[in-house]
């Protein structure tokens, strides 16, 4: 019986030891588990901090690292390269929106889409960082804005009750988009009533002009022009190249080649390649503005107007894909002087409204729907190609911009 009542007695102490062996094996994979995701966190809002004030191409992950007070080699037991850490925050930006947009509610169209509105722009208050990452890689990783589209189509879907056509879509989530980022920048308030209200009734009177009326029209376009002047040289190949080209990518040795010229030419009129970079997209916007001016037809009602700037651009950013790509670069580089275009755009196309009984509040909402449109559309034909027929595309923000989209 002592021999049994040794035996127990030691049997259970060895199960108390172990159980308290495998216990610490366990609490010590949890707290493994536990830094491992604290450290790939550290990494992530680093990344979203340094990317949200810096374009991809200036941010190094030596200073990803350093920002996230973390050694340079361990960013890698979490990701391969940038560019995959990069990406990684696009993917995220599609998942926390789509998360959002779980919470849609109301009782008939209108409710949902002043629901949807709010949704929208609340995010974009909450996450404005990681969306300004988001704006720069929708056009250098396409696939995403591919993927956030699917989402949003989903979320129309809830609130419509149906699926969107291409360009149905186009019109509604690109002035929503576009006030979602330059209203929370400027720190303005979204009216949701107004501007769901003229998403789903319009804002300008119907029009009977036929679009292919604009092929048989002369346009007039002013440019910088003297083929023996070097310093319009530069400036003609310094916009091809950033516009074709990773601007941290292109060297002064670059555009002096290009442009045949030598190097000491090139600082005989510019200090350095971001002063360079600064007078083009000055040009750039100077030639924009003049183009749309320019060529405003006398007796065109406000939407015949804005239809037929919206083909002016095509035809301007058509013949030359490298421009727009040029200004969409710049965002992330002179942002300064593209806010000063949009400002700019937004001026012209409130004074195309003076007549009309809107207040200065409702005309600034207006403005930036179509501005909105203008810069996805760019998106839609010159990056995802989702859009190719102009004539339809043309047609159809017409009708929009006369009755919205009301069921």
């Amino acid at each position: 019986m002592d021999k049994i009542n040794c035996l127990w007695s030691f049997l259970s102490c060895y199960n108390r030891e172990n159980k308290s062996v495998f216990s610490g094996e366990q609490n010590n994979t949890a707290i493994g588990g536990s830094m491992k995701i604290k450290t790939k966190q550290k990494i992530i809002d680093s990344a979203i901090d340094l990317f949200s004030r810096d374009s991809y191409g200036k941010v190094s992950i030596a200073q990803i690292c350093k920002n996230a007070k973390i050694s340079n080699g361990i960013i890698y037991n979490y990701f391969r390269n940038k560019e995959e850490l990069f990406t990684y925050l696009l993917e995220e930006t599609s998942n926390r929106i789509e998360e959002q947009f779980k919470n849609i509610e109301g009782d008939d169209l209108r409710s949902r889409m002043e629901n949807f509105i709010l949704l929208n722009f609340d995010i974009t208050v909450k996450e404005f960082p990681l969306i300004r990452v988001y704006r720069e890689g929708q056009y250098k990783f396409i696939e995403y804005e591919q993927k956030l589209r699917k989402v949003y189509l989903e979320a129309l879907k809830v609130v419509y009750g149906r699926e969107l056509k291409e360009l149905e879509y186009l019109f509604i989530m690109s002035g929503i988009r576009y006030i979602n980022v330059n209203f929370v920048k400027r720190g303005l308030e979204i009216d949701e009533k107004f501007l769901a209200h003229i998403l789903l009734h319009g804002f300008f009177n119907r029009s009977d002009l036929e679009v292919e009326t604009f092929e048989d029209m002369d346009f007039y376009l002013r440019v910088l022009f003297n083929s023996s002047n070097k310093k319009h040289k530069l400036l003609e190949v310094g916009e091809k190249l950033f516009g074709e080209t990773n601007y941290y990518k292109v060297t002064i040795n670059d555009i002096a080649g290009e442009a045949q010229i030598g190097v000491g030419s090139f600082y005989h009129f510019y200090e350095n390649k971001e002063i360079f970079l600064r007078e083009i997209v000055e040009n750039l916007k100077r030639t924009t503005l003049c183009f749309l001016k320019d060529n405003v037809q006398k007796g065109f009602s406000q939407n015949e107007t804005h239809i037929l700037f919206l083909y002016l651009l095509l035809e301007f950013y058509g013949k030359s894909p490298h421009k727009y790509e040029l200004l969409r670069r710049s965002e992330f580089i002179a942002e300064d002087m593209v806010i000063d275009y949009n400002n700019s755009l937004d001026e012209l196309y409130i004074k195309t409204m003076e007549d009309l009984p809107y207040k200065f509040e409702e005309k600034r909402i207006i403005s930036s729907v179509l501005l909105g449109v203008a810069h996805y559309m760019g998106i839609e034909f010159f990056f995802t190609n989702n859009i190719k027929d102009k004539g339809e595309f043309l047609k159809e923000m017409k009708n929009y911009f006369a009755d919205g989209l009301n069921k």
